[in-house]
């Protein structure tokens, strides 16, 4: 093979200001701190490079200080175009090496682990450029664990040299620092400007050179800077040799960065993102590239909007010979607040647009209307490239990555029309070639793709829009460019990757076969590591290289059974149907009401035999009033087997009409009459007593409030409890815009995390934003799609938007899931809730809905006078609903059927709930609605356990009414005996 005279570029400049971990754990409010009880003690950064690439590897080791038993959260972001290819967790003191899993396998088999004390170790692409493990358990008095992650980068110029940059900028001292840095197959001399410490210095062996420095109780200092000089005219070409005469190949043009002069515009749109995350750009650098851009267009007409949750339009600014002082003090004093919903984007007419902004799109889908050239530029740490890169090609813009970027040179994006790569000449040799789309030649340019065959030459074309002003030839020689032992297939699949997540959603299949192939973590693909080889065989997933052998005599001798999934829970559902129709078509006579008897009245036999049942009953009374003491649980819940015993009793009538139904769709309500009861519902507002709530105890209108809000924000901004709170007051003040601009400030507090989003849920409902319902509904969905309470809060979203055939098929599909064991013994019972709501949907909108697909054994016609549900939005979490009714009979889970016909579903002790009541025929008289928290396993960010009654009357009649209460639970520590009082019903 020849000689290769390697070139070495810049890291992207954001190698260490991205790199750089965030270590984090439960702050006990619901959100997460840096704290020095979970620390960084040891990090070790590897790097090796070759040619144009490298490859990065990070070993952390976390310590635990603290006398309790601690959950690291680790948060690693990585530049633009860079995804993680590699992840590793301690396993019995030992590394073991991640597999590719589907995202939504490895939070499924993940929950379902976890059931069991252990956690197993996944590494997921969250939001943004971000990757995201948690590090559980991390032993008390010193304990540690060690994870590990790997990635692959390109390297790029920097003027007339080439730069090696690493910032070593760590806030905290490290008790152990070590770095290695490995150059292969050079001839240069790597030239050091700038170096951690005194010892840090390259020694060679032959062609490669080796620096590195271990340090204890390291204080970051310098950075790190190692130069090379640049050779002109070479050709740097590296191929891996692949299977059917194939080879993938990495090339990189020397092409300078040309451009030419644009007309520049007379009014430009500059849109600001003011939402919550909006705050965490760097606006230094974004003053820094507005600067500049006014040197050059210097007299201009800008016009100023603002996207948060909502779009709107600022003031008009007139730029005269450069001063913008007026626009700059204009800009640095906005206030920043609210989720982002591109979604609200409005169409614009000034000639060109800068979008400042990350890109994340928290509280709503994009619609891309925009038509005019878009400039996208981004100062975050965190932001969605694709999205950014998406917008600006779209429009014929660019994008500007000031993160990694100086604000000073990406301002030529603006003022200049620069070279792009506008593709290859066909040659049938090459396949797969990326980048696919046009690109703009910011400093050298890296070509990827798969030869077939030995050799060939590719053209590759640049110029100014469709205009080829030059080519460049290529020359691919597999059996001379071929290097052993680098991945050159990981950097292909990687750009391949970058287009493909421009577009996931279409491209999701595609993306998981690309993932799962080269292993690398993508939107649709994480990392994971299971603690045993059995589980590796249960879930059906294909271990690491050190657990094959043993993997593979398991699976041969049939040692361990593979995971017993429930192929669904139609069984289950029509037996649960049977058995509420049994309940419905039952007659509950209570007995006559009692009065005291004068004790110096004879009584007969009789009344002394009434004497003893009247002890009886009171004893049952009582007994059932201090069972809700006793820890869990008094009588067992009913069994399949006592369902089909009752359900044995009832009348099968299943010939075209079910109870009354017409298969197809309903005409009308047979059993409506019968039940239809006027009431009144009566909710209650459960007051927050969170101390912060004193500082609003004089404010008394909506202004007042967001201020005090605005004020007090930077000692709560990361407690969601805290924007509920002030949500719920300028909601009960009458101020909707404020109230949901403060509400939706919450999607933006963390990313992907599916217990903010069922907050946001409930209480959009409440406040009747049923569009914003179904979005929050559905980002949940496309997390978790293994829970059935995921179809169904997507199902009741769909019905409040009024789409009831979606509404209808959402619900049917938690019947007709799949589940892990755990999950569905987790669940056990939600068929009769789910039941309800499919029967309430033909009963009210039957004309409107296509039954043919639904199972008629299911279907029923069961309208009740009362109906309460409660959800909750925790996983681990144990909520009790009660309903007394006016015989003063409380109807809970160890009270299940009260004697008016009263009826409580399962009990849900670990999973999300839901817990039903009903109740066919009210008697007249109030009835109390109460829910008691009996624990949880955990807080997160989301902070305390949120909790959504729906309380309706006339249930399934065509008359029903629906109420909402939406509350965070109050109770500190330990449960409320006298449970929190929601709600009454009036007959």
């Amino acid at each position: 093979m020849k000689r290769l005279y390697l070139q070495f570029l810049l890291f992207l400049p954001v190698f260490c200001l991205a790199q750089i971990p965030r270590i984090e754990i439960s702050n006990g409010k619901g959100g997460y701190k840096n704290s020095d009880q979970v620390i960084l003690q040891k990090l070790q950064i590897e790097t090796k490079i070759v040619g144009k690439i490298s490859t990065n590897t990070i070993t952390m080791v976390l310590k635990n200080n603290s006398g309790r038993l601690r959950e690291g959260r680790v948060t690693f972001p990585l530049p633009e175009g860079i995804s993680a290819s590699g992840y590793a967790l301690d396993i019995n003191g030992k590394l073991r090496n991640a597999v590719p899993v589907e995202k939504e396998k490895a939070k499924e088999v993940y929950e379902t682990i976890k059931k069991r004390n252990v956690d197993p170790g996944v590494l997921e692409k969250v939001e943004g450029n971000n990757f995201r493990t948690t590090v559980y358990p991390i032993a008390p008095n010193g304990g540690e664990r060690t994870l590990q992650i790997t990635y692959h980068d390109e390297l790029k110029k920097s003027g007339n040299v080439y730069q090696y940059f690493l910032p070593l900028n760590y806030t905290q001292q490290i008790p152990e620092f070590i770095i290695k840095t490995t150059v292969f197959q050079s001839t240069e001399t790597p030239i050091l400007e700038e170096k951690p410490d005194g010892e840090y210095n390259f020694v060679q062996k032959g062609n490669v050179w080796t620096a590195e420095t271990h340090k204890t109780n390291y204080r970051t200092g310098n950075n790190l800077k190692i130069n090379f000089p640049q050779r002109k005219g070479s050709q740097n070409i590296l191929m891996q040799a692949a299977s059917g005469n194939s080879s993938y190949f990495l090339t990189n043009l020397n092409v300078l960065p040309n451009e030419r002069v644009k007309k520049l515009p007379n009014q430009i749109a500059v849109v600001w993102d003011n939402s919550l995350s909006g705050k965490n750009r760097d606006h230094a650098k974004e003053f820094i590239l507005l600067d500049e851009y006014f040197k050059a267009n210097t007299n201009v007409t800008v016009k100023t909007y603002f996207i948060s949750n909502t779009f709107d339009k600022g003031k008009t600014f007139k730029i005269k010979d450069g001063n913008w002082n007026e626009l700059k003090s204009y800009l640095s004093k906005v206030s920043y607040d609210g989720g982002t919903d591109f979604g609200e984007l409005k169409q614009l007419q000034e000639d060109e647009i800068l979008f400042f902004t990350d890109g994340i799109s928290s509280f709503g889908e994009m619609k891309m209307i925009w038509n005019k050239p878009t400039y996208t530029i981004s100062s975050s740490n965190t932001a969605n490239f694709n999205q950014l890169k998406y917008i600006s090609n779209k429009t014929n813009g660019e994008f500007l990555n000031l993160n990694e970027n100086d604000p000073k040179k990406e301002v030529r994006k603006l003022l200049f029309q620069p070279l792009k790569f506008l593709g290859i000449e066909n040659n049938s040799s090459v396949s797969e070639v990326y980048p696919s789309m046009s690109e703009t030649i910011s400093q050298d340019f890296v070509l990827t793709g798969i030869l077939n065959g030995n050799q060939t030459s590719l053209k590759a074309k640049f110029g100014y829009g469709n205009e080829v002003t030059e080519t460049r030839v290529i020359t691919l020689n597999a059996r001379e460019q071929a290097v052993k032992d680098w991945e050159i297939s990981a950097f292909w699949a990687q750009k391949k990757l970058n287009e493909l997540e421009i577009f996931s959603k279409q491209n999701k299949d595609e993306i998981k076969n690309l993932s799962q192939q080269f292993g690398l973590v993508s939107s649709n693909m994480s990392l994971m590591v299971l603690e045993n080889v059995e589980d590796y065989v249960r879930y059906d997933i294909t271990p690491p290289l050190e657990l094959k052998t043993q993997f593979d005599a398991i699976v041969k001798n049939n040692r361990t059974a593979k995971e017993a999934r429930l192929k669904d829970l139609m069984e289950q559902a029509e037996m649960m149907t049977e058995n509420l129709k049994a309940w419905w078509k039952k007659e509950y006579t209570p007995k006559p009401k009692r009065y005291p008897t004068p004790t110096s009245v004879s009584r007969s036999d009789t009344a002394r035999e009434n004497d003893l049942e009247e002890v009886v009953v009171t004893g049952v009374s009582e007994m059932r009033t201090s069972a809700v003491s006793e820890r869990r649980r008094e009588q067992a819940q009913m069994s399949l087997k006592e369902m089909t015993y009752i359900a044995s009793n009832a009348p099968q009538a299943l010939q075209g009409r079910v109870a009354g139904i017409q298969v197809g769709h309903r005409t009308e309500y047979s059993n409506s009459a019968v039940v239809i009861n006027p009431g009144r519902i009566t909710t209650i507002q459960v007051e927050s007593k969170a101390e912060y709530m004193k500082l609003f105890s004089r404010a008394n209108d909506p202004a007042t409030i967001y201020g005090i809000y605005l004020q007090n924000r930077k000692e709560y901004e990361n407690l969601p409890q805290y924007y509920f709170d002030v949500a719920q007051l300028l909601f009960k003040n009458n101020d909707r815009k404020l109230g949901l601009k403060v509400l939706s400030a919450i999607a933006d507090l963390d990313l992907e995390n599916e217990e903010l989003y069922k907050l946001l849920a409930y209480k959009l409902k409440q406040a009747e934003v049923y569009d914003k319902e179904l979005f929050a509904a559905q980002k949940v969905l496309e997390w978790r799609p293994f829970d059935p309470q995921s179809y169904r809060d997507v199902a009741l979203a769909f019905e409040d938007n009024g789409n009831y055939q979606a509404a209808l098929d959402n619900l049917y599909k938690v019947l007709t899931q799949s589940y892990t064991k755990e999950l569905a013994d987790r669940d056990n019972g939600i068929e009769e809730i789910i039941i309800m709501e499919i029967n309430q949907l033909i009963a009210n909108h039957g004309k409107q809905l296509n039954l043919n697909n639904i199972n008629p054994k299911i279907m029923a016609d069961l309208p009740v006078n009362i109906r309460v549900v409660i959800n909750w939005n925790k996983d681990d979490t144990d909520i009790d609903l009660w309903v007394t009714d006016p015989n003063n009979e409380r109807c809970y889970y160890s009270n299940k059927e009260t004697e008016i016909g009263g009826r409580l579903s399962d009990d849900f002790t670990r999973g999300f709930g839901p817990e039903q009541f009903l109740l066919k025929k009210a008697l007249k008289g109030k009835y109390k609605i109460q829910t008691n928290f009996f624990g949880e396993r955990q807080v997160g960010i989301a902070g305390p356990t949120a909790i959504m009654a729906e309380i309706y009357i006339n249930y399934a009649t065509g008359k029903q009414e629906r109420k909402i209460v939406v509350f965070q639970n109050q109770k500190e520590n330990g449960r409320n005996e006298d449970g929190i009082l929601i709600g009454e019903f009036e007959f």
